[in-house]
């Protein structure tokens, strides 16, 4: 049976209204790729299990670097789902931090003067 955290189920007679639970915002985020391309249907498949299985898990592909980010309540926890899609889906991992993208560049010549003392 396909179902999400926080469904709710009746006999069909009645219909209840759950109050939807709080989830908090995530604090840490690693960048995740399978190792190798042929890997990739079996790395999308355990992502959207996961996603539907924890809402503190989050997923997002960063437009500017086009890493697929992982974010979660803490590095154990991140840990826990790679080690997950090694053991259960077969998919091995390359896993570090999200690169940051500079946005400040040179925009013209400046004039300075400096004497190095030693």
């Amino acid at each position: 049976m396909e179902c999400n955290t926080g469904d709710t189920f009746t006999d069909g007679k009645v219909n209840y209204a759950m109050t939807s639970m709080h989830v908090p915002d995530p604090v840490m985020s690693f960048s995740i790729k399978p190792k190798s391309k042929e890997m990739g249907m079996k790395f999308s498949k355990g992502i959207n299990r996961f996603l539907r299985e924890d809402p503190t898990f989050r997923m997002r592909v960063d437009d500017e670097t086009g890493e697929t980010v992982i974010s979660g309540m803490g590095e154990l926890h991140l840990q826990v789902y790679c080690e997950r899609l090694k053991r259960e889906y077969g998919v091995e991992l390359d896993v570090g931090p999200p690169t940051v993208n500079y946005r400040e560049t040179i925009s013209k010549k400046a004039k300075f003067e400096y004497l190095h003392k030693k």
